[in-house]
């Protein structure tokens, strides 16, 4: 499926990723969120499709610094964490991966050192964001919820990554390692 129109807003996102894994015979669409409402409309969407949904998020307990209104940083955490939303993809049978992006560096204090930056801007020169769906892939096989070898459709906000799976681990292995196959933005 070639995409001649640029990806303008989640819905259209969706529908696309619905069409191109029917099309391309994917059995499982993975979402990096951070709230529920998206998922619960992409998980309506899915249904009688074949198509499994995935979530993955950050670790629970980890703070994200956010820019409000004002131009002030507070501390958030991921709403799609909050027990009552959790019970609600459970109730809709929703998998939840919330672990640790794989390439993202330990905080050291006084330091910038990230060995993985060097990955990231890779995959982002492809399309901005193509690592976060990488690697919310490769969360799902780490947390055993995905195998690998198994090709799916990775989504971020204005990005679908088609692409097959591994663990963090044989990412750039010859054999078992990820492989890209289209990028839809």
């Amino acid at each position: 499926m070639k995409n001649t129109n640029k990806i303008n807003n989640i819905n259209q996102l969706f529908e696309e990723a619905k069409i191109y894994a029917q099309n391309n015979d994917i059995e499982y669409i993975v979402l990096f969120a951070k709230g529920v409402e998206n998922v619960l409309k992409l998980n309506k969407m899915l249904k009688g499709s074949g198509i499994n949904l995935v979530v993955t998020t950050f670790p629970s307990n980890q703070v994200l610094y956010l820019e409000n209104e004002d131009g002030d940083i507070e501390e958030n955490y991921p709403e799609i964490l909050d027990s009552e939303n959790i019970s609600i993809l459970e109730e809709e049978g929703i998998s939840l991966v919330s672990s640790t992006l794989p390439l993202e560096p330990i905080i050291t204090p006084g330091t910038n050192n990230n060995p993985y930056s060097i990955i990231k801007m890779t995959l982002d020169l492809i399309g901005e964001g193509t690592s976060l769906a990488v690697q919310s892939a490769l969360m799902t096989v780490d947390n055993g919820y995905i195998k690998p070898t198994t090709r799916v459709l990775s989504l971020i906000s204005g990005l679908a990554v088609d692409l097959e799976t591994t663990n963090s681990r044989f990412l750039f292995h010859p054999e078992k390692g990820l492989k890209i196959n289209h990028v839809i933005k």
